[in-house]
């Protein structure tokens, strides 16, 4: 594919304009891009619905969101897969902003499980805080077994990860946008009292920060249905992320 030897030639005229030091060789590069590609394509539906163009941009984000965190382990052993689907999981939710790296988060904790945290030990499966983004690799793998199951862990923290970064410093209007979300939210509640109830959990139904996360992943595994129970939510998380999973990918130029 002569969209892997642009996109190589591309990240490494821009490597060394950075002075970044990449210590890949053209051809080394190449074959790196294509081993993103036959993982991702594996595993993200997401991604295989992309145009060719839109898939070098995703590989190319992929790459570089990589490049720009740490990974830690727990219970298991570092993988290139591992890295690049979880970075893959970040640029799918950030694929329509211009900035998608996240930088206020370095580094991304990888549990091999369910994890306990807290004073009363409860089993987590991921949890965002200013120390790092955390996730269950075996229950990031289960999130993404099935498109269209409303379930997503790494889809999940991400959301957490991108209001956590962006709100105040991108978006620029967490107070506003958080009242208008869960305005919308129980408006529609009100118009689909029983229909919609199982879209969200407990926690989600009254607590902003997990209906925010709840919504994104529902926007991504199940967009039909957040959009006929909550049309103007589905239209607020659309415009936001300025992405429309309907396979028509509305990207900002850098």
């Amino acid at each position: 594919m002569n969209g892997f030897k642009r996109l190589a030639d591309k990240i490494l005229e821009t490597a060394n304009k950075a002075a970044d030091g990449l210590v890949f060789t053209p051809t080394e590069l190449h074959e790196e891009l294509i081993h993103y590609d036959d993982i991702i394509s594996k595993h993200i539906g997401y991604f295989t619905e992309l145009t060719s163009l839109e898939k070098e941009r995703f590989l190319e984000r992929t790459f570089h969101f990589r490049q720009s965190k740490n990974f830690h382990y727990t219970g298991l052993e570092a993988s290139d897969e591992i890295e690049i689907l979880i970075s893959a999981c970040a640029v799918q939710i950030t694929f329509g902003l211009r900035k998608y790296k996240m930088p206020f988060f370095e580094d991304i904790y990888v549990l091999a499980d369910q994890y306990h945290l807290g004073l009363n030990q409860q089993d987590w499966i991921g949890h965002v805080t200013r120390s790092g983004i955390y996730l269950s690799w075996k229950h990031f793998l289960l999130g993404y077994s099935s498109n269209n199951d409303r379930y997503n862990v790494g889809l999940h923290e991400m959301a957490h990860a991108l209001e956590y970064v962006n709100f105040l410093g991108f978006f620029g209007r967490t107070p506003d946008f958080r009242d208008e979300f869960m305005l919308y939210k129980r408006q529609a509640e009100l118009t689909f009292p029983n229909d919609q109830n199982d879209l969200f959990s407990e926690q989600g139904k009254s607590n902003y920060h997990e209906a925010w996360a709840e919504g994104v992943e529902i926007f991504f595994e199940n967009p039909a249905d957040l959009n006929q129970y909550y049309p103007n939510l589905y239209k607020l998380i659309k415009q936001l992320l300025n992405q429309d999973p309907l396979n028509k990918i509305k990207i900002l130029k850098p």
